[in-house]
């Protein structure tokens, strides 16, 4: 008997060892899938195409067509879709119980946060709720619930982000333009950095300049990604780019260097600027950013020569953004300074892209009412913040507003205001004071721990979202997000989770609708039909980009030098020199101002789970803190020691 089952057994083995070389043959063999579709790793959603083998995801591609990325895809994005199979995911809804989560159904789930919400509003007015989030293709939807719920209170990252740069364009010349990179024979950045960002179309662009002769200044206070491209970099003094702007704007007036032409029928306040400006000389600029004079009206002459096909970038977060007090001025600064190379929507120079308009839901699916009452953070309130954009908010004042009791509920999606806040404990308090918090995300995020609710959001691979218009470019285009695999776990997409929501919470009349009529009727106005963008991922529509313009979205239809707005509610209408609201004690050896620059891998917190591109980070020795050589000799530190870092907040 015992011969007998071992002849059995090696029979049986060697049928399975036959059986595995015709499956494993099959699945080398079996057919291959490509879909469009946008990547999720960053902002940035960069176009792809993702392919599909025997069921699972085999590999991704750069879209060409797409103007975000024209055909390449950076580490991260290759990287992150590997958390399509991590086993960090959530599985399903969880509730919190005491400390720890519990699994729940979705219908359980959108039922008691529906009640939860219900009970808040009987003793508190609509504007107790709020809803945060990372923008994405979806956003629109989730106004239009806070909406229906008579909440003003929509917020996104853009106050930890872009919000000071957006104003200072907008009250310049009125929008946020792009920048003509691939035509300019002189580019000039400021704390940005498309190489380290990642802006892959970008670099791109920037690159195919420098192959045709244009030179690339870079001005940051590290050595960054994209200084390995350029023809000069100024480590300047963080928090002083407002200096180095207003001595180049200083040379550029002087010396007449600006487009007279340009400025004379263009623009409004030329003869304000010139009183102003006469305080900044390039002097004055080296002993407050510690830039050489030389070397600033050096910079500021050569640009001049090559106006309008020169620009200074149109930055982004680190001068610009929310980083100093005077950010703002900065970046009204860095619009005046373009204005004066008359460069404003030229060839090579400063350009409003093209945009596309999506349609309406109405009147087949009505609009709710907008909300009577302002945000409760000021924004666009005189005396408070009335610069501010209401689209987005200020998401850091969410914590206060909680632990005055003015937000009692908040929805948190595609975001992580725990880990990415200033001040962690205050935010960690605020949060924690609110009476429901529900997260949407794929992880169990810092945010998403603390919870009440947590409805767990495809991954982005599983889902189709809402159609998108974020590339906008010399032509504009129109996008889409589509399922590549079907969902391994029991979550839903974004916008069904919006949808979804609004029917249990009572405003379903708003949202009687579908993701693809939506999408459909969202398309219509572009003519272009939802099958076509399904097969191309990415499509152009409306007319391409002209240069030069008639008339400015501004109060005056003209470049705003001297803006009327500002000064009548008392701010500068010339950008005039403001210093940091706190700066490092040059008494003492250890006070130090604390700039992040990203890794070239990483998207911020999103991506610090992931084991490919951590290890990348590990290899190369990346997690470390940048200093100065010699205030770090001074400090009796040799490079890899461990050093602890710490603020009055942290």
């Amino acid at each position: 008997m015992k011969g007998a089952a071992l002849s059995a057994g090696v029979m049986a083995l060697n049928h399975r060892v036959l059986d595995f070389k015709s499956w494993a043959q099959t699945q080398a063999q079996a057919p291959v899938r490509r879909v469009p579709t946008f990547c999720n790793a960053c902002g940035n959603r960069c176009g792809m195409f993702a392919y599909v083998k025997n069921g699972r995801l085999w590999k991704i591609e750069g879209n060409p067509e797409a103007n975000g990325n024209l055909g390449s895809l950076c580490a991260r994005g290759h990287g992150y879709i590997h958390d399509l199979y991590s086993p960090s995911r959530i599985k399903g809804p969880l509730k919190r119980v005491g400390e720890k989560f519990e699994p729940i159904s979705w219908e359980q789930a959108y039922k008691e946060i529906a009640t939860r919400i219900n009970l808040i509003l009987i003793n508190h007015p609509p504007q107790s709720i709020f809803w945060v989030n990372y923008p994405q293709s979806n956003n629109a939807y989730a106004l239009r619930l806070m909406h229906a719920l008579g909440s003003p209170h929509y917020f996104t990252h853009g106050s930890t982000c872009y919000t000071a740069r957006n104003a200072g364009w907008n009250f310049t010349v009125g929008s946020l333009p792009s920048n003509d990179l691939a035509h300019s024979k002189y580019i000039m950045i400021i704390g940005r950095n498309p190489a380290g960002g990642i802006d892959l179309a970008q670099v791109k662009k920037i690159a195919e300049a420098k192959e045709k002769g244009a030179k690339l200044v870079v001005v940051d206070p590290r050595h960054n990604e994209t200084a390995i491209l350029a023809d000069d970099w100024l480590p300047i003094k963080p928090g002083t780019d407002l200096a180095l702007l207003l001595a180049m704007i200083n040379v550029m007036v002087k010396e007449e260097l600006y487009d007279r032409d340009f400025v004379e029928k263009k623009t409004v306040g030329f003869q304000q600027l010139e009183d102003e400006i006469i305080n900044y000389p390039p002097e004055w600029a080296e002993k407050v950013c510690e830039i050489p004079a030389a070397t600033i009206v050096r910079i500021a002459r050569t640009m001049a020569g090559f106006k309008p096909r020169a620009l200074i970038h149109r930055g982004y977060h680190g001068a610009f953004g929310c980083q100093y007090l005077n950010s703002f001025q900065t970046a009204r600064a860095l619009a005046i300074a373009n204005a004066l190379l008359g460069n404003i929507n030229r060839e090579g120079g400063i350009y409003f892209p093209q945009s596309a308009q999506l349609g309406e839901l109405q009147p087949k699916h009505p609009v709710p009412e907008g909300p009577k009452v302002p945000k409760s953070d000021g924004t666009g309130i005189p005396g408070r913040y009335p610069l501010g954009a209401y689209g987005d908010g200020i998401a850091h004042a969410i914590p206060e507003l909680a632990l005055r009791g003015e937000l009692k509920a908040g929805f948190v999606y595609h975001y992580n205001p725990l880990r990415t806040n200033p001040n962690p404990k205050r935010v960690i308090a605020g949060y924690q004071k609110l009476d429901l918090l529900v997260a949407i995300d794929t992880v169990l995020s810092e945010t998403a721990s603390i919870a009440h609710y947590v409805l767990p959001e495809s991954f982005y691979l599983e889902r189709d979202e809402a159609v998108d218009t974020k590339h906008s470019g010399k032509i504009a285009q129109v996008t889409i997000q589509q399922q590549v695999v079907k969902p391994l776990h029991d979550t839903k997409p974004g916008t069904q989770i919006i949808i979804d929501l609004a029917k249990h919470l009572g405003v379903g009349k708003y949202f009687d609708f579908d993701l693809e009529e939506a999408n459909r009727l969202r398309l219509k106005p572009l003519g272009v039909t939802l099958e076509d963008l399904r097969q191309k991922g990415v499509l152009a529509v409306g007319k391409e980009w002209k240069e030069g313009f008639d008339k400015l979205p501004t109060p005056s239809g003209k470049v705003e030098i001297h803006c009327a707005t500002l000064e009548k509610l008392g701010y500068p209408p010339i950008p005039r020199w403001e210093d940091p609201l706190v700066s490092p004690d040059p008494k003492d050896p250890q006070s130090f101002r604390l700039l992040h620059g990203k890794q070239a891998i990483h998207s911020h917190a999103m991506t610090a789970n992931q084991p490919y591109l951590l290890e990348v980070s590990r290899r190369y020795d990346l997690i470390r803190l940048w200093m100065n050589r010699k205030r770090g000799a001074a400090l009796g530190l040799k490079d890899g020691d461990w050093v602890r870092v710490k603020s009055m907040v942290g």
